[in-house]
């Protein structure tokens, strides 16, 4: 673990002013999840400053795992040619973008170039207490990830129902049409991301649609978000929508990861609880948004780029 930190400390702390706990924690979120990276650099996170911190959350929230890469291709083979590679090459450029917007959030106190103190020693006695501890913290944070995902997507349904019988309660007084739509948290967000997704570069023609994948992407998970995504048949959404909405969505930036989030990293960081739940919430925005930024930069290419060989 310590040459293998210092390894990548080198390399971005040279081009991206990293340390090299934040610059490992980096490289693992593009193919581990959120919580199980602050596990791969266990040792040092109570040595990470603020600033480092936030990045790792940031970062986290920015891209998403590689078993979900997995599934996610899956999900979108049927309607989108060579979902796998544009599903994974979304994980690993979103993590710059991640970076750029922790760093403007919250700043780094150290001045361009010093270099960062991660040399603290592994504190396992051998190999078997680095097995029982890693158990051990791997079994605490499934725990707490299983328990946020029950509680956060119940609240969404509670939400919904609300928003259902609140419609009933209309259509019986007949302000509402009985006709009407069913409103949901994800449907009134669709609207409001319309104008986000029209900015991406998709056609206001899709925006609606593509904003209310936005909306279920930021308020229940990603991989739902998929699911809507592949169920729309291929004559009501063009490919190029499709692709650009597969980039804006590939990251775990939702209400639910960022309790799962807290979850694991209290867990691992019990000293540091309330500076992460301080900066939980904070870090959601960004995390948004470097997957909004990465999309927009893929609708810019020309689309030539994407033609299948």
């Amino acid at each position: 673990m310590r040459w293998l930190t210092l390894a990548f400390g080198f390399v971005f702390e040279k081009t991206m002013n990293l340390g090299g706990a934040s610059a490992l924690a980096v490289a693992a979120n593009i193919f581990m999840g959120m919580v199980e990276t602050p596990i791969v650099i266990r040792a040092y996170l109570e040595k990470l400053s603020r600033s480092e911190l936030f990045l790792m959350m940031v970062v986290g929230l920015a891209t998403v795992a590689g078993s979900t890469m997995v599934a996610y291709a899956v999900i979108l083979g049927p309607v989108l040619p060579n979902a796998a590679g544009h599903v994974l090459v979304a994980s690993i450029i979103s993590a710059p973008a991640g970076i750029l917007l922790a760093r403007i959030m919250v700043p780094e106190e150290h001045k361009a170039g010093t270099p960062y103190d991660h040399t603290s020693a592994l504190k396992y006695q051998s190999s078997m207490d680095a097995i029982t501890r890693g158990v051990q913290d791997g079994v605490m944070v499934a725990v707490n990830v299983a328990a946020f995902i029950i509680v956060f997507v119940a609240f969404v349904w509670i939400a919904n129902n609300l928003l259902d019988a609140g419609q009933g309660a209309l259509v019986q007084l007949g302000v509402v049409s009985p006709n009407a739509a069913v409103v949901t948290l994800q449907s009134i967000f669709g609207y409001l991301f319309a104008p986000v997704a029209y900015l991406l570069g998709i056609p206001w023609s899709e925006s609606f649609a593509a904003g209310n994948i936005l909306g279920v992407k930021l308020f229940l998970t990603e991989f739902i978000a998929y699911i809507e995504l592949g169920a729309i048949p291929a004559d009501q959404m063009s490919e190029r929508t499709r692709m650009i909405l597969a980039y804006a969505i590939c990251g775990f930036a939702n209400v639910a990861s960022v309790g799962i989030m807290t979850g694991g990293m209290t867990v691992l960081m019990p000293e540091r609880r309330d500076e992460i739940m301080a900066l939980a919430w904070r870090a959601l925005l960004p995390g948004f948004m470097a997957t909004l930024m990465t999309a927009a930069i893929v609708a810019a290419l020309p689309p030539a780029i994407f033609a299948p060989s």
